[in-house]
């Protein structure tokens, strides 16, 4: 790596974010189970008719079961609302089994496949690297529930966007939240945004002005560390 031969700090802004992405998360999850920006556009249109409400149906979140690819910090902030908050069961793979996390959150590891197989929801929450790009293909989604809701809040190019769409179109499953996408900003033109059961977001995982103000208090905080002759605490791991 370049910047580590060339003796160049990196740090990243750990903790005061995590809450935060998990926030959206959840929202993407709720929207896309119940259809709420679908359902949102038809009152507005003025096509909510009384009658039967059975076109309305979405599915139910609480007590399902959740699969988090990724488990780091914000990982564990969204299994732990995701047990106490909507008493779902979680599965969770990382490239690293974390048996405390499973002490103290109650989530059950599981490969990949067995995960995707098993979710109803299923969130990814990686960072991309040469091992992430496309972790998410075509057979992955050949794996999951025809009922299943996949939901992306790491990085767009972990998912192949093209076998996402055909999953969507052929209903191989049941919808998407995506707050990332391959190519951003996304381009007007890409099918995914004229899907009804896709719920979409402009990559707003963190964006609050506590949050922000936060993260850039952190950055500063490391930067005058670095400048004193300290090594920062934040330091990322492949710079260490």
């Amino acid at each position: 790596m370049g910047e580590k031969r060339r003796n160049i700090i990196g740090t990243n802004t750990p903790f005061v974010l995590d809450g935060t992405v998990a926030d959206p998360t959840f929202g993407l999850i709720l929207s896309a189970a119940r259809r709420i920006c679908e359902l949102d556009k038809l009152v507005k249109e003025g096509k909510w008719m009384p009658g039967d409400d059975t076109p309305f149906f979405g599915v139910d979140v609480h007590h399902s079961t959740l699969g988090i690819i990724g488990m780091g910090r914000i990982g564990e902030v969204i299994a732990k609302r995701a047990r106490s908050g909507f008493d779902m069961d979680v599965l969770y793979y990382n490239r690293k089994r974390k048996t405390e996390a499973e002490e103290k959150l109650g989530v059950k590891y599981e490969s990949i496949p067995n995960l995707l197989k098993n979710s109803d929801f299923i969130v990814l929450v990686l960072p991309l690297t040469q091992e992430t790009y496309h972790l998410i293909d075509f057979k992955e989604f050949e794996l999951m529930k025809d009922t299943a809701i996949f939901i992306n809040v790491s990085r767009g190019q972990t998912v192949n966007e093209a076998a996402l769409i055909k999953a969507l179109e052929n209903k191989k499953i049941a919808g998407a939240g995506l707050d990332v996408f391959e190519t951003e900003p996304v381009d007007p033109d890409n099918p995914l945004l004229r899907l009804p059961n896709v719920v979409s977001l402009p990559h707003i995982g963190s964006a609050t002005a506590g949050t922000r103000l936060n993260m850039s208090m952190k950055a500063a905080e490391s930067l005058v560390e670095a400048l004193s002759g300290r090594i920062p605490a934040t330091v990322v791991p492949e710079l260490r």
